[in-house]
Formats: C-alpha cells, structure tokens, sequence
C-alpha cells in the first residue's frame, strides 16, 4: 500500500469521526480528544483485548468503520509528557539516554550534540530538578513531565 493519503470514516468514543490515512498516533488523540492521562484502545474482534494505540506511533493504518475508545492506560503502562507530547511507556524508571530517544527519535545533526533533561511531578525523590547524564528518574502512573533539550557544544 501506498504512502497516498485519503480520509476514512472512523469512531472515536462512539463519535463519527474522518480521519486521514495512514495517520499517526498523535493526530487519532487530537482527532478523538483524548482526555490527558488517558489512552486510546483499538477494538478488536472476538474475545481478545482491545490494543493500545500508542500515541507516538508514526503511522497507524486505518479501516473504514474501524471503532476506537479511550480508557485508562493499561497497569504496566504509564503516561508521561515530554517537550508536551503525552507519551505511552511500559516501565516505570526512565533513563536520561531513553528520554532523550524518545524526544529525538532522529538525533540532531551538529558537532558533538548534548541534552539536557530537567523533569517535575515524578514519583521519585526530588519529584523534581534536572537529570544528569546516565542518571534515571522514576515516574507516576499519569503525569510525569519532562522537558528534553538538544544544545551543540560550542
């Protein structure tokens, strides 16, 4: 199938909605208005459980008449936000390198690039200040906030 994008009729929490396909996990969010420290489920036939939409997912393929639902996220999942993206993750201590793949899943280019990644709201002491390189910081169920920044040395 093609990168070719039409509109496809979908429901989001039993609304009639239109969405472009493919699409991403963050634009079903905003499409549906998934309330923050939810999640969206794609519903699935049979006796199986409906499958997280993450919402940093870069290319959902749609159905027409595919239905969706929001919900709370799965036990083994929290909902953090980084640079003001809410983000789905399985675990619940983050590391500085896996903050900063999250927030740049392509690296910057530049001459020896460095990070920077302050936080609030985690479930560790402090709940909040900045993180150092190699250091780890555990977060809430919902809520977690991270600001992740690229700066070049000079």
């Amino acid at each position: 199938m093609s990168d070719h994008q039409h509109e496809v009729r979908i429901h989001i929490d039993q609304k009639l909605l239109h969405s472009p396909n493919p699409t991403s996990g963050a634009d079903l969010y905003e499409l549906g208005h998934v309330p923050d420290g939810k999640v969206l489920y794609k519903e699935v036939q049979g006796d199986h459980e409906d499958k997280l939409v993450r919402i940093d997912s870069p290319k959902i393929e749609l159905t027409e008449d595919e239905h969706f639902h929001s919900g709370d996220a799965p036990e083994k999942h929290y909902v953090i936000i980084v640079n003001t993206d809410p983000v789905v993750v399985d675990h619940d201590v983050l590391t500085f390198d896996e903050l900063v793949k999250i927030a740049f899943p392509v690296l910057p280019t530049g001459t020896d690039p460095e990070f920077t990644v302050s936080f609030e709201h985690a479930k560790s002491i402090p709940h909040h200040g900045d993180l150092p390189q190699g250091g780890s910081v555990t977060v809430k169920k919902h809520g977690t906030i991270f600001d992740v920044d690229h700066t070049n040395r000079s």
